[in-house]
């Protein structure tokens, strides 16, 4: 079984969108677990008039974070295997059974979607995106073609192993593609699209972007250490 995990904060312009199409792309036993951060906007109202047999809606009383709602999202889920995509649009949901089917197929652990035009961005968000992704392989003794994709499928029990590293905001899929990288983990890269988010970025407006790299720089050692520590 799949469970579809949807991080929501304050997404009232593509979250019901996002919705409808994930439910209208999955087949066989699925559930889609939509965890709102404490929105603020109309975003509860949306999700309250969205009647599906597969969809499950948790809400947070107050916002806490991306990573403290994806793994609310865990918790709560029931299948074998976690999908996790943003609601902002920026990720298609057509693309998660072509994830599905190949994790599968190769006895994977996880499969993450790999932003190809994303790596073709503007000079300096390129180069920083790059040294992120080559200072984890570093770390995590592993390639990585895309250290943080919002797009990704894995195993239920691989996710949770790391549950009590990951943070409770940004970045999660740093703290997990590194340490699962140091243990060997059989990961696999997809190439995806990528497109503009609807709605405002929580990540990188402002001075928010260069504050939240240094953050990444210093999550991925951390990580490293973590994670070596949590073997002993």
């Amino acid at each position: 079984m799949l469970s579809l995990i949807i991080p929501v904060y304050n997404e009232a312009g593509a979250v019901e969108d996002i919705i409808r199409r994930s439910d209208g792309m999955l087949t066989g036993e699925y559930e889609i677990i939509v965890v709102d951060d404490g929105s603020t906007d109309t975003t509860p109202k949306i999700l309250q008039n969205i009647h599906l047999t597969s969809l499950h809606i948790v809400r947070h009383t107050q916002n806490k974070g991306n990573g403290a709602a994806i793994m609310t999202g865990v918790h709560h889920a029931q299948g074998d295997w976690i999908a996790i995509i943003d609601a902002d649009n920026t990720y298609r949901p057509e693309d998660l059974p072509r994830l599905f089917a190949r994790v599968q197929q190769e006895n994977a652990d996880m499969i993450v979607g790999f932003r190809t035009d994303l790596m073709k961005g503007p000079f300096f968000h390129s180069v920083a995106r790059n040294l992120l992704r080559k200072f984890a392989e570093m770390c995590s003794t592993q390639k990585i073609d895309d250290i943080n994709s919002g797009l990704r499928i894995c195993r239920t029990a691989l996710i949770k192993r790391y549950a009590h590293l990951y943070p409770k905001r940004f970045s999660l899929h740093i703290v997990l593609m590194v340490c699962a990288g140091r243990q060997g983990t059989n990961i696999l890269y997809e190439p995806i699209g990528y497109g503009p988010r609807i709605g405002v970025s929580k990540l990188s407006p402002g001075l928010k972007g260069p504050g939240n790299f240094v953050k990444f720089l210093i999550l991925i050692p951390w990580s490293t250490w973590k994670c070596a520590k949590n073997k002993k």
